[in-house]
């Protein structure tokens, strides 16, 4: 059976029997993808390390029927800064749930891939809020995910596409990520009126656009 070599970043994590884990894991070109690693759970298992939530390595993979058996692992990166702060773990944790509902399987999906290492590592390394990382990154998921916010102007102020409106800062800075790299969305500083404005503004437009409402993010309300 010939194997596939590909990158993969867990993004959900499920026991299964006593000693397997089934993993749902984003990877560069195969997209969403569920691996059996199988004898995960044991404490001296190989792989042990790669199959926690937030990993990311290359991975070896065998197909069967309609998953991978995980046959070889090299662990890049476990962002394990991530679970020592809450804050940082809601905003890592919603992430990874975002990237999992609009990720597809069988289809390349690189942008997302980069986006969400970027935004892991800004997590676990960086020192901007966790919340305004999380902005950030719904801000460029929109945009990577064919839903990237328009920004109109009408005579009682401004709005996204939709209806829903918008401080003059607040579409500034949506417009300014829009425009940028990866390499510059994370250094936008935003102040405390446009994160504000942004943590009401971006959840109502992901449930409009991608008509999606995930559990995960109200957790960012309670340190907004």
């Amino acid at each position: 059976m010939r194997q596939i070599r590909t990158e993969g970043i867990v993004l959900r994590v499920k026991n299964r029997n006593e000693s397997d884990r089934l993993l749902t894991v984003l990877s560069p070109d195969l997209g969403k993808i569920l691996i059996l690693a199988r004898g995960a759970r044991k404490p001296k298992n190989r792989f042990l390390t790669y199959s926690q939530l937030f990993c990311h390595g290359e991975i070896m993979l065998l197909p069967y029927r309609e998953i991978y058996i995980l046959n070889q692992t090299d662990v890049k990166n476990t962002f394990f800064d991530i679970r020592g702060d809450l804050d940082r773990l809601y905003s890592a944790t919603y992430i990874v749930n975002l990237a999992e509902a609009i990720a597809t399987a069988g289809e390349n999906n690189l942008p997302l891939f980069t986006l969400l290492l970027y935004g892991l590592s800004h997590l676990s390394y960086g020192d901007c809020l966790p919340l305004d990382i999380t902005l950030l990154t719904e801000i460029k998921i929109l945009q990577i995910s064919g839903f990237q916010p328009a920004i109109l102007v009408k005579e009682t102020g401004k709005f996204l596409d939709g209806g829903i409106p918008v401080d003059d800062d607040t579409a500034s800075i949506i417009q300014a990520v829009l425009d940028s790299d990866l390499g510059q969305t994370y250094k936008m500083p935003l102040s405390s009126n446009v994160r504000k404005d942004l943590n009401k503004v971006l959840p109502a437009y992901i449930q409009q656009k991608l008509e999606l409402q995930i559990q995960s993010r109200s957790y960012l309300d309670l340190f907004s």
